[in-house]
């Protein structure tokens, strides 16, 4: 028994051996001074090739995981590029935002939005905004390629002054403008995404000429190389090509040094940050695996928030948001359901998908919703409530509106302070200014408070729930 012992220890330890060193190696072509798959029978076997295909389909799952913001990112910058405005410049909205906009999902239709795409590998840019006497609520909110909110210029930072910033790569050592602070961003690519307040319809040609005071432009732009995102396939996200957009992104803006042991994991399915990722030099086990990993992981995605959510009278919060630390799904999930949020101290959410007995929002039934004088948002800004369909893109209504918010002087208050919305088709006689008008689907709904007090961020903080009532006609 000795000898047969001794042989099958001899074997167990030559497969660790090779599955450590020759992880990958189920086809010749993956490294060139490897033996061939034909001298490494253990490598054709069918327990290894599982085994490979299952490794690659569990790390093609965290990949995926971890990979989809920068992913959201490359396809957001390449239609607003491509459809908006170059790199390092803005685009302006000159409306707010309607059913038929689909730059990004969730958009609110309560400030004016503006965009800009920053390439800050060859040159730093200059952020200039006005003064703000009329304390309108604004804020240029700043994004690193995996969507981690790490700055943001608003009334709230600046008190309603002027300022000037230069933005710099993290690795920028060149010369800067005297006397100007510079924020520097975690990596080279960044979103700037602007919003600003409109107090309803008069009030739209005042904001537009604010929003616009509002500029960037390139420090030493003789530096600056013109060029434009690369044009991605349509099944990005379902396809190969996902890993390797992740990749080339990741090589673009390198990740926090402590997502380091993560990614070095990915190389053993093939995904290296480093290299790039080449399918052509995987072999069958290991593709197999991946194509699973591709066909599972969106559901993962989209289905991320239980973890995260917390759920009150219908309303649901999410932790993390706007900056994710080491909380992948939460920071893929946000991608996915609202990219671009931002974090609560300048932009809190709350998400209804059930009124108060549990039953999904529909525009079949009419809801009200009573806070009391002292439920109602408490913000130094102001509050909104949008409605949404199940794609997560405004919804359209039979008033082409789909929203209310506080600033607008609309809002008819109860003798007692308190506050009642109708939500239902057609608008009740009497009650237009506090009536929220309905889809006729499935819908959804975000209350935003724009700078929001402590008692509004508190986590034992509650919602008054949408309760399902007759309609007025």
């Amino acid at each position: 028994m000795l000898p047969l012992l001794k042989k099958r220890l001899t074997l167990i330890v030559s497969l660790l051996c090779m599955t450590l060193h020759l992880s990958g190696l189920s086809s010749a072509k993956e490294t060139a001074n490897a033996p061939s798959v034909q001298h490494l029978p253990l490598l054709q076997s069918k327990p290894f090739l599982q085994s490979q295909e299952q490794l690659a389909y569990s790390l093609g799952i965290q990949a995926y995981i971890y990979g989809y913001p920068l992913v959201m990112s490359a396809i957001t910058m390449e239609a607003m590029v491509k459809n908006r405005a170059p790199i390092n410049q803005f685009y302006y909205a000159d409306t707010l935002a309607s059913p038929a906009y689909r730059d990004i999902v969730t958009p609110n239709s309560d400030t004016l939005y503006m965009s800009a795409w920053l390439d800050l590998s060859e040159t730093p840019v200059h952020l200039t905004v006005p003064a703000n006497p009329q304390n309108r609520y604004y804020t240029v909110q700043m994004l690193d390629a995996y969507t981690n909110t790490f700055r943001n210029v608003s009334n709230r930072s600046t008190k309603q002054q002027a300022g000037q910033y230069i933005i710099a790569s993290p690795q920028w050592k060149g010369p800067t403008p005297a006397h100007i602070p510079v924020i520097y961003a975690p990596t080279n690519t960044v979103w700037l995404i602007g919003r600003v307040e409109v107090k309803g319809e008069a009030d739209l040609p005042q904001a537009v000429s604010f929003e616009k005071q509002i500029a960037i432009a390139p420090v030493h732009p003789k530096l600056q190389t013109a060029h434009a995102p690369e044009a991605l396939p349509p099944d990005v996200l379902s396809s190969l090509s996902f890993f390797q957009l992740m990749t080339k992104w990741i090589q673009s803006n390198p990740p926090p040094e402590c997502d380091r042991v993560l990614l070095d994991q990915f190389a053993q399915a093939g995904i290296d940050v480093q290299k790039g990722f080449d399918p052509s030099a995987l072999g069958p086990a290991k593709l197999a695996g991946l194509q699973r990993a591709l066909q599972d992981a969106p559901s993962i995605v989209q289905n991320g928030f239980p973890g995260y959510a917390t759920f009150r009278n219908g309303w649901g919060s999410f932790s993390p948001i706007g900056t994710y630390g080491n909380q992948f799904l939460a920071r893929s999930f946000i991608a996915y359901s609202g990219i671009g949020a931002n974090v609560p101290s300048e932009e809190a959410y709350y998400r209804a998908l059930t009124d108060g007995s549990g039953k999904p929002l529909t525009g079949v039934k009419s809801y009200r919703l009573h806070f009391t004088k002292e439920e109602l948002p408490k913000t130094s800004a102001f509050w909104s409530i949008n409605v949404y369909d199940n794609q997560l893109f405004l919804a359209k209504t039979a008033a082409d509106r789909a929203s209310v918010r506080s600033n607008t002087g609309t809002l008819a208050y109860n003798p007692d302070g308190s506050l009642d919305l109708f939500l239902q088709q057609q608008p009740p006689k009497g009650k237009e200014g506090n009536w929220l008008p309905l889809p006729k689907g499935e819908f959804n709904l975000v209350l935003r408070v724009f700078a929001p007090e402590p008692a509004t961020l508190d986590k034992q903080n509650t919602w008054p729930a949408v309760m399902e009532s007759n309609p007025i006609p």
